[in-house]
Order: structure tokens, then C-alpha cells, then sequence
């Protein structure tokens, strides 16, 4: 593997998250964040962009290739960098701990949306303070929900879309980066493919801004759709969604992250003017009979128990049928997307609705989405290759025919996608006994914090639920749900391959 390369391109990629972050002075500015809160601002983004010239200048070579052992190794360590400079702002800002910071900025950039922001922080000299979402300034609240939306799309793909020289060996980046068990590519140039996707997302993250202002301010509009499009779940209040009482804004933001858990090649084709085009396509079809089945079930299951519907902020809600829609609805478009975002405590719903909920924790959205989980289109292939199985019980020479929008998978991706699957679940086992050897960890927590983490959800169950947040775990096991989120983000394999011995073999 070529380090210097590798070294090169990261560079780049430091200087990118630097300027990202200098976006967030003169919202500061306007804001009205004092002057001590917008120089820590502008200081963090001088940091990465001066590091990143830096290192890029004395890494710059004559011969510029990428392979795919390059592409592999940027994609990993590129998104680790990002971690580790967009977690500046949260140290000079808001005295977090180094460890808490790297957990809050990877969950931003992964679009996990788990928090260790609480009403009662540990700060870095050992005392304690009641820092919760509302006391940040809004400049740092900007930059929270601005790692959310680079990192939806994808932090490489935006630079393939900016700087030039990434068209070279492009592919082996795209590749590493993009979710799903294809990566469709819209045009034979990678740099176009990324432009357009990034068009499409930016379109889409407009439309919705400007659908929310009505009930909304432009920034708190702004903060939930970037945490809604990129499907990551990061709020401006401790409460998420639910402490607007708002059913315009629910609704919204429904279909909003429902998009974003969709194909985006789908999107670029409906606004091309093949509006139907997503109900041509199998896995999308799969998808919106998932969350319908799913949102009416839970729905049913709520009117039956007949509790009330308890809201983020402890407000109580008759369980009558447009308040069981309305927050069915939310919840089950906001776990099977990854999402994250709340508006009622799920914790207290039946066995029934806790069990759906855990089900769709593990699918996850469409290939092609910002969205986490193992992808719907994965478990159509598991189901199809499970029931070819089946069939060859009896005839046992029967022909491999498995079918995805009428075309044939090749025997390599389902090879694919089991290996995928058998790394997913063991991955998801070590995680959960590596955690639950840290104090304060019960069964349900641990398991549900390590599915939420691997697969970029954010809330789980227990200890990490609906109203709750990640800041009372021990900083180790921080650490290990940030590697979770990592591989969940960048679909496993791209993580992995920089483990094995013959990865760094020349």
C-alpha cells in the first residue's frame, strides 16, 4: 500500500471537515454567540485546515494511483480523522472530555445519533455540570447536525465531488464508501455520479427546510433536516422531535426521512421525470410494504392496550387512532431508516410493538440511502437464496436463479451478501458481550446499545432508550460503540480489511 498516497488524499479530506467547521462561525455570529464561543469556533476550524495543508503539501508525490488496498485505507482512516478533528469544536467549546467528544463527532459523522449530551456532563477537570442539548451554543449545535449531513452522503463522496484530483482511482473510493450490496453508479465518471447524488440530497434537504419554517426557526429547520436527510437523529432539544408537540412537523419529518431511507438513484430518476420510477423497483417496494405493515401492526397493538401515549418530554397522550397513527408512524419511519429521532417513549409500548421495533433495528434501510442497518435489499436476497435452499431439498440439481428487479444475482454477491450477514450478527455478539463487561450494563441495554451502534440507529432500549443518552457509560465502552458505528457506517468489510497482516503487505 502506498502510505504517502493514502497520507495525501487524507490530507484533503482534513481540509474539507476544517472548512465544514468554519461554516459554523458566522452562524455563531448571527446566532449571537458571545465572541469567547465564536474565536474556540473559528480556532477548531484553523486547526484541521492548517494540519491538512500541511500534511498534504509534504505528502504531495508525482505519481498519484489508487488501488484498492488505497482505497480501503482512506475511506477508514479518512472517516477516523474526521472523528478526530470534528470533535475540536466540542472540546474548546463545551469542555467535553476527549473520549466524549470522539463519541459525540463520530455518531454525527456515522449518522448514528447517539448522545452523551446530558443535563449532567462530567467535564474534562473531573466536576460535574448540567450541559444538556439547550445550554450549547448555536454555533456547536450547527456543527452537531452539520456532521450529520456531511456524513449522510458520505464524507469521500462529497470531496469526489470537489476536489479534482480524487477522479483518479475514484472508483476504489466510491466503492468503499457507498452503502448497500451494489454501488450504483449514475454516469461512467465517478466525480459526475457523486455530483449528482449530492444535488439530489442537497434538493431534497431544501425542500424540506422550507417545508418546516411555517412551525419551525431556519435554524432549528435547518439542524432537523440535516439530521433527517442524512438520517442520523440528532435534535436541538433534549426532548427530539416529540417536545414540539407538532403533528405538521412530525408529519414532515416522516416523510422526510422516509426519502432518506430510499435510493437515491431512485430519487434522481423520479425527478428526471419517471415519477413512478421507485415502484419499479423491487427493494423499494419491499421497503414501503415493510413500514406500512410494521406502522399499522404497532398502531393496532397501541389502540389495543389502550395506555396512554407518553411523549419524550413526560407529557401524556390519549391512545385514540391519530395519536397511535401519528406516533406509531414516526417511530417505526424513524428506527427502519436509522434515523433516531423520538417523539415517544417506546420503552412502555406493548412486547409486541418493543419486538417489531428491534426487527426493523437490524434491516435498516435501501441500498443507496443514507440510511444504517443491513439493507432491505440483503434480506430479499437472504429470503430468496433461503427458499432456492429449500427447493433443493427436493430437486438437489436445481438451477441457481435468484432474481432482483428481474435481473440475476451472480453467485458472488450472494456469496456477498451471507458473508455479510454472518459478520453483521457475530460483530453485533462481540460487541454486546464487550460491553456488558463495563459496570452499569443490564442484558437489554447492552444488546440494544451494540445494535443501535452497528447499525447507526442511535436509541435503543433500557438504558439507552427514547428519553435516555449514552453519557453515564464508562469511556472504554464509548470507545468500542464508536468502532461499532464506524463498521456499521462503512458496511464492515472497508473497516475489517485494514486488520488483516496481508493488507499492509507490498
Amino acid at each position: 500500500m502506498n502510505i504517502k498516497n493514502v497520507i495525501n488524499v487524507i490530507s484533503a479530506l482534513v481540509v474539507v471537515v476544517g472548512l465544514a467547521i468554519l461554516s459554523a462561525v458566522p452562524v455563531a455570529f448571527f446566532m449571537g454567540d458571545s465572541i469567547k464561543i465564536i474565536y474556540a469556533l473559528a480556532l477548531s476550524a484553523f486547526f484541521p485546515i492548517t494540519v491538512g495543508i500541511t500534511a498534504y503539501l509534504f505528502s504531495k508525490s508525482d505519481s498519484y494511483s489508487l488501488s484498492r488496498r488505497e482505497g480501503f485505507g482512506i475511506v477508514t482512516f479518512g472517516w477516523i480523522a474526521a472523528a478526530v478533528f470534528g470533535a475540536v469544536p466540542f472540546i474548546l467549546v463545551s469542555n467535553l472530555t476527549w473520549y466524549d467528544a470522539f463519541f459525540e463527532t463520530m455518531s454525527g459523522f456515522t449518522t448514528t445519533g447517539a448522545s452523551v449530551l446530558d443535563n449532567t456532563l462530567l467535564l474534562s477537570n473531573g466536576e460535574t455540570l448540567k450541559y444538556g442539548i439547550k445550554d450549547l451554543p448555536y454555533g456547536l449545535l450547527y456543527w452537531r447536525s452539520m456532521t450529520h449531513w456531511l456524513g449522510g452522503m458520505g464524507i469521500v463522496v462529497l470531496s469526489l465531488a470537489i476536489i479534482p484530483f480524487l477522479g483518479i482511482g475514484g472508483q476504489q473510493l466510491y466503492n468503499a464508501e457507498v452503502p448497500g450490496p451494489t454501488s450504483d453508479q449514475l454516469t461512467p465518471r465517478i466525480a459526475n455520479s457523486a455530483k449528482i447524488l449530492w444535488a439530489v440530497y442537497i434538493l431534497l434537504s431544501i425542500a424540506e427546510t422550507l417545508l418546516l419554517l411555517p412551525s419551525m426557526s431556519l435554524f432549528d429547520a435547518w439542524c432537523h433536516t440535516c439530521g433527517t436527510m442524512a438520517t442520523g437523529g440528532f435534535s436541538t432539544l433534549q426532548s427530539s422531535v416529540g417536545g414540539f408537540h407538532n403533528a405538521y412537523i412530525d408529519w414532515i419529518i416522516i416523510l422526510f426521512m422516509f426519502l432518506a431511507g430510499g435510493n437515491f438513484v431512485l430519487h434522481y430518476r423520479a425527478l428526471k421525470g419517471k415519477p413512478l420510477f421507485h415502484f419499479k423497483d423491487e427493494e423499494f417496494r419491499w421497503y414501503l410494504g415493510i413500514t406500512i405493515f410494521a406502522t399499522t401492526s404497532i398502531m393496532f397493538a397501541l389502540l389495543v392496550k389502550g395506555d396512554a401515549i407518553v411523549v419524550t418530554d413526560g407529557v401524556k397522550l390519549a391512545p385514540d387512532f391519530f395519536n397511535s397513527l401519528r406516533y406509531s408512524a414516526f417511530q417505526v419511519v424513524s428506527i427502519m431508516t436509522t434515523t433516531g429521532f423520538c417523539t415517544a417513549d417506546f420503552n412502555i409500548w406493548p412486547v409486541y410493538a418493543f419486538i417489531v421495533l428491534i426487527a426493523l433495528m437490524f434491516i435498516g434501510g435501501c441500498g443507496g440511502s443514507t440510511g444504517g442497518g443491513m439493507k432491505v435489499s440483503r434480506f430479499l436476497l437472504l429470503i430468496k437464496y433461503s427458499a432456492l435452499q429449500l427447493q433443493r431439498s427436493i430437486f438437489p440439481h436445481l438451477f441457481s436463479n435468484v432474481r432482483l428487479n428481474k435481473s440475476r444475482v451472480n453467485a458472488e454477491t450472494i456469496h456477498k451478501v451471507l458473508s455479510f450477514f454472518f459478520l453483521f450478527m457475530i460483530l453485533y455478539l462481540i460487541f454486546t458481550l464487550a460491553i456488558s463487561l463495563f459496570p452499569g450494563f443490564d442484558f437489554k441495554t447492552a444488546a440494544s446499545a451494540s445494535i443501535a451502534s452497528l447499525g447507526n440507529i442511535g436509541p435503543g432500549i433500557g438504558k439507552v432508550g427514547a428519553t435516555c443518552t449514552y453519557a453515564w457509560m464508562h469511556p472504554g465502552a464509548k470507545l468500542i460503540l464508536s468502532l461499532a458505528m464506524l463498521l456499521g457506517r462503512l458496511e464492515i468489510y472497508t473497516v475489517l480489511v485494514v486488520f488483516l497482516p496481508v493488507f499492509w503487505k507490498k
